[in-house]
């Protein structure tokens, strides 16, 4: 499966999860996290909230839009663990 295409000023329909209380987060365009990766949450992934992604729109978490669109772009999905650097912004 390729991951999802879009235009850069298009704003997804995105949905926040969060793996227990480890600080481990993800961002899917699926609103079951059915594409997070399951080998890094064992309990499985919790629903936080659905928001507007784009590089325009404020994330509802510690993190800048630019590396969940870069992930998503490349796998589909970003997950991220707080307090971890992001790399750098466009």
């Amino acid at each position: 499966m390729s991951p999802t295409t879009y235009a850069e000023t298009d704003s997804l329909q995105a949905y926040l999860f969060q793996c227990d209380d480890n600080g481990l987060y993800g961002v899917s365009l699926d609103a079951l996290g059915a594409n997070l990766p399951r080998n890094g949450c064992q309990e499985g992934w919790r629903f936080k909230q659905a928001f507007a992604l784009s590089v325009q729109d404020v994330v509802p978490a510690s993190i800048p839009p630019e590396p969940i669109l870069r992930g998503i772009r490349d796998v589909g999905y970003y997950v991220w663990r707080e307090g971890v650097p992001h790399g750098t912004t466009q």
